[in-house]
């Protein structure tokens, strides 16, 4: 039991640390900066492709990344939709917690 009270909490803490990471740095620093040099639709370009090419250089699958770059494009829209950062976060773990715990993570 306590193996599996630490695999959940590793899950757990993962999917939380990742998602505000990844969100803060993608969408909160990189999309807003972008936003003022280049039009909103090229920035959340760049940035989609970004975000797939990151998930590629740490050894996921081309296919894979690519579904990672419309994720990334996702939670760019749900930035800008709702003007907030914190959705995406809550987006971006709820699918951290659905891939860690069917073993597509870690």
């Amino acid at each position: 039991m306590s193996y599996l009270k630490s695999i959940l909490l590793f899950g757990i803490l993962f999917a939380i640390i990742n998602a505000t990471l990844e969100e803060v740095i993608w969408r909160g620093i990189m999309l807003s900066s972008l936003k003022r040099n280049v039009s909103t639709f090229y920035a959340v370009i760049i940035t989609s492709i970004g975000f797939g090419l990151l998930h590629l250089a740490i050894g996921i699958p081309v296919i894979i990344s690519l579904l990672f770059s419309f994720g990334g494009l996702f939670y760019a829209i749900v930035v800008l939709k709702t003007n907030s950062i914190y959705p995406s976060i809550v987006f971006h773990i709820v699918i951290n917690l659905g891939m860690v715990f069917n073993g597509w993570i870690i």
